[in-house]
């Protein structure tokens, strides 16, 4: 019986921490010579038609320190299949040292390779990253088939509808159960 409070508080915690880390799961980590170079959009899925920050941090592997200072020496540039490589402005992003960035709006959605190239502290580096690029329409809402959205609306149950607004998402109400358990559980031991 001790051992259901740590238990409880474990999962809880380890809910919570899947929960904040989602977004930065997006991001892939390559080692170049010396180098940790991690890639992701700034903001997670990119999508078309939005002014996207595609950002590079870059770590030394000896000392774990940001490598800032380079964006003069990288080049960063984009391109789908069958295309150009299409070179983009890269800064680095204020206030985050190590930390560089591209803007860009993609127009249509797919795959797509970002490159780094150029030079880290004198060391000649070249590498891709892939990248899926999504329709912006598919995140809006309401959607343009209002008409089927309606339709689909009709089939959810009132439990549904009481878990929405109560502001209770599935992890919302995930949380809310563990908590729940963990509580009966305290109370039990207490008794």
């Amino acid at each position: 019986m001790r051992w259901r409070k740590p238990l409880t508080a474990l999962v809880v915690i380890t809910v919570l921490m899947t929960v904040a880390v989602g977004p930065v799961v997006a991001h892939e980590t390559q080692e170049l010579d010396g180098y940790d170079v991690t890639f992701g959009g700034a903001d997670e899925p990119l999508v078309t038609g939005e002014r996207m920050w595609l950002e590079f941090e870059i770590v030394d592997n000896e000392t774990g320190e940001p490598v800032d200072g380079q964006a003069e020496t990288l080049t960063v540039s984009i391109d789908a299949s069958g295309s150009e490589k299409t070179p983009l402005e890269v800064s680095e992003k204020h206030g985050e040292p190590g930390v560089y960035e591209a803007p860009v709006i993609f127009t249509e959605p797919g795959e797509y390779v970002v490159h780094l190239e150029g030079t880290l502290e004198g060391t000649e580096v070249h590498t891709h990253f892939e990248k899926e690029v999504g329709d912006h329409t598919e995140l809006e809402y309401p959607g343009d088939d209002s008409g089927a959205e309606d339709a689909d609306n009709d089939s959810r149950t009132d439990t549904d509808d009481q878990s929405d607004e109560s502001g209770l998402g599935s992890v919302g109400a995930a949380v809310a159960a563990i908590g729940l358990l963990g509580a009966v559980g305290a109370y039990r031991s207490r008794r």
